[in-house]
């Protein structure tokens, strides 16, 4: 079972890892972001009672993850920092969990099943979100935990100037925000000079909105 905690819902299904394909329908409840961590164990424990069975549990969240524990909370209640996430999760959920930064997840589905697969030299994904989360990839092995949403660019946070939530919350036209978007990607290429840049998020449902306006030296 995969669970994507975000900063707006928190998504489950059960995912078929021999083709990446949904197994189940997708469920979805809204994330308690700021409420306490029982809060959000809850809404888990909300969203996966909709699938029957005890699955094993891929947990995908908005922080780093290193041993399971989650080290940062910049869209979350900042209780989460220090805290044991997955075994946490794994006692409320009562199955076992492995929990794993959220963008680091997305960037594994697309190496191994998505545009990224096959692409040699470093590969760099960016979600488009409530901020923007990124993975980096060096010829298929994973950097975990990279926070380059929180890259300054031109003295304001990447993902305060080119998340989702940033589009929606200051009123930016697609024009506007493209714009925004095409400044963070000439900065992030200027630092890592990636062979593919991958931009996923629930934006990207609409890229005839923008894909057209974007420039940038690697591929998108």
């Amino acid at each position: 079972m995969g669970i994507d905690v975000g900063g707006s819902s928190i998504k489950c299904a059960l995912v078929d890892l021999d083709t990446g394909a949904f197994a189940s329908e997708r469920f979805s409840t809204p994330t308690p972001a700021q409420g306490p961590t029982d809060a959000l164990l809850n809404a888990l424990n909300t969203v996966v009672s909709n699938v029957p069975g005890d699955y094993a549990v891929g947990l995908a969240f908005p922080s780093v993850v290193r041993n399971g524990c989650a080290l940062t909370a910049a869209n979350l209640n900042k209780a989460w920092i220090g805290k044991p996430l997955a075994a946490m999760a794994g006692e409320r959920l009562h199955r076992p969990v492995i929990a794993i930064n959220d963008a680091d997840a997305a960037g594994l589905a697309e190496l191994r099943d998505g545009a990224a697969r096959g692409v040699a030299g470093t590969v760099l994904l960016l979600t488009l979100g409530t901020g923007i989360g990124t993975a980096l990839f060096v010829d298929g092995r994973l950097v975990p935990n990279t926070e380059f949403g929180h890259l300054q660019v031109a003295g304001r946070e990447a993902e305060l100037r080119a998340s989702g939530r940033a589009k929606v919350e200051q009123n930016l036209s697609w024009d506007a925000w493209a714009e925004q978007l095409n400044r963070v990607l000439e900065e992030m290429h200027a630092l890592l000079w990636p062979d593919l840049i991958v931009l996923c998020g629930g934006i990207t449902e609409e890229p005839e909105k923008f894909m057209s306006k974007l420039h940038c030296e690697a591929p998108l």
